[in-house]
């Protein structure tokens, strides 16, 4: 008997490259307030998007202020004033349209739907967006669900994301389930706290903090075949 029978995918970063779509989507958005994208300028982004995203984590920030005032505090940070939520919808329009696979990502897929496991996306972010995104790369065509935390009214790693998540699976079983993520913070510590077992996608080799202990760790998608066979 298989150990696991529901995978829960991750996306940004585990199966789209939210980071090259990130910087295209940045690049765009200088452009129209007159900066040039040097690595300074989006480097300075990312730090305070990360500083965003980690308090919306923490539940100190809803995500409407976050995506609204994110933008405020970087151009502010370049000497510029800008409508953040200007700013935001011109992001948003360039990101709608940006879904770049990471390598392997509908192989795995499609293997796993093959192999008989129920395949359910968990991820942060806004709804319009990710559905948008799922549907450009092909990948929703292997999701018996797709839980977005915009819908959820919460955010991984809280619990009560994944009790939206798991309300909505059929006969769910935490003790059955691998998530699967490239987030210590926001997977794995989520995936520990809802009674998953959890993959952390770590192809940077990144260490572990915190005191956050995956159960497994893979550099390339493909790997998650082993894990998966050997559990079965």
């Amino acid at each position: 008997m298989r150990t696991y029978r529901d995978i829960l995918m991750d996306v940004d970063g585990t199966l789209l490259d939210f980071g090259a779509s990130e910087r295209e989507g940045i690049s765009k958005v200088l452009a129209h307030y007159g900066f040039e994208a040097n690595e300074e300028r989006i480097g300075l982004y990312h730090r305070i998007n990360g500083a965003a995203w980690a308090a919306f984590e923490r539940g100190e920030v809803t995500k409407e202020k976050l995506v609204n005032q994110r933008f405020e505090v970087f151009f502010g940070e370049l000497g510029k004033k800008v409508d953040g939520r200007e700013a935001e919808t011109l992001y948003r329009s360039h990101l709608d349209q940006s879904a770049i696979l990471i390598p392997g990502s509908v192989e795995i897929c499609r293997y796993l739907k093959e192999q008989g496991f129920w395949l359910y996306v968990v991820t942060n972010g806004t709804s319009t967006t990710q559905y948008k995104r799922l549907s450009l790369s092909g990948l929703d065509a292997f999701m018996d669900g797709i839980f977005v935390s915009e819908d959820a009214g919460s955010q991984k790693p809280q619990k009560e994301y994944f009790d939206y998540c798991f309300q909505r699976i059929p006969q769910a079983d935490p003790s059955k389930m691998l998530l699967v993520g490239d987030s210590l913070t926001s997977d794995i510590k989520g995936g520990i706290t809802a009674g998953c077992r959890t993959c952390w996608y770590n192809p940077g080799h990144l260490p572990e903090k915190d005191g956050i202990k995956p159960d497994y760790q893979i550099e390339k998608l493909e790997e998650l075949k082993q894990i998966v066979a050997k559990t079965s």
